[in-house]
């Protein structure tokens, strides 16, 4: 007679089901199948396109990443900045809402949506997000920065003065405290440029612009600042459109005229031309 299979012991089972839960614990998350998973896809998607200034094609990716994952405050920042990357602000403020629904924290979200209804013209609703951004933070000083803008264009410039005033004061404080970290900081370096720029004092500015752009070579509000502020620069000294003059031309000479080679047979024929009409006009003498 044959020995009958061995029973199994519940050490055994209990084993084996750990092994089995190990494994499909392992699996799962490799997966990636999960709506949070799938969103961070689309994102990384949006945001590579963004880099490349493929606004257009970033803009399906950031939708399709709050489609999977209505929960995702942070895809739906992102979408709105692509609304307004592509020039619709009404649509990014819309999604900077749901962003800070989500989560009423998100400097970010609040900053561009600020931004979106500057853009937009609606300066005092503009003013009340920068507050609600120097509410979480107050020492954001983009959000200071933008509201001084904001006062200045809606007619008051006194107060945007003023602001601007504060906003270098906190970021020469905020260098002189944390050193380190203001090295690396390029916004804040850009701010603090933007805020000169708005006082007219532009070569200070530039200053600014061109440390940030030491920190940060790509950063476009940076270099666009420092154009302009070069520009204002020009501007004060001179028209910037002035063409240059040319050493010659400052000489009073005319641009040289490149002599062309000429055969000889040519140069022999052009002077026996020359003799016989002098000859001819003799004799009609």
């Amino acid at each position: 007679m044959g020995r009958s299979a061995p029973t199994p012991t519940w050490s055994s089972v209990i084993l084996a089901g750990i092994v089995f839960l190990a494994l499909v614990m392992t699996v799962i998350p490799a997966r990636g199948d999960s709506p949070s998973d799938i969103a961070a896809g689309y994102v990384q998607k949006g945001d590579d396109l963004t880099l490349q200034k493929r606004y257009l094609e970033a803009l399906p990716e950031y939708e399709n990443a709050v489609a999977t994952d209505p929960y995702n405050s942070i895809a739906w920042n992102k979408l709105g900045k692509a609304h307004m990357n592509t020039g619709r602000f009404q649509d990014a403020v819309l999604a900077f809402d749901r962003a800070l629904t989500l989560d009423p924290y998100s400097i970010e979200a609040w900053n561009n949506k600020g931004d979106s209804l500057t853009m937009l013209g609606e300066y005092a609703e503009a003013i009340s997000t920068y507050d609600r951004a120097l509410l979480v933070n107050p020492n954001n000083l983009y959000a200071l920065l933008k509201k001084g803008v904001c006062l200045q264009e809606s007619g008051s410039p006194g107060e945007a003065m003023a602001i601007y005033a504060d906003v270098i004061t906190r970021a020469e404080r905020e260098m002189r405290r944390h050193p380190q970290y203001a090295r690396y900081d390029a916004q804040m370096w850009t701010n603090k440029g933007d805020a000169l720029s708005r006082l007219g004092r532009y070569e200070e500015a530039v200053d600014a612009y061109s440390t940030a752009l030491v920190i940060n070579p790509k950063l476009d509000r940076a270099i666009l600042g420092k154009t302009q502020a070069n520009d204002a620069i020009l501007l004060a000294r001179g028209s910037p459109l002035t063409p240059r003059v040319t050493e010659n031309e400052a000489e009073g000479n005319s641009i040289p005229i490149t002599p062309l080679p000429v055969p000889v047979p040519t140069l022999i024929g052009a002077l026996v031309t020359a003799v016989f009409l002098l000859g001819i006009r003799r004799s009609l003498w």
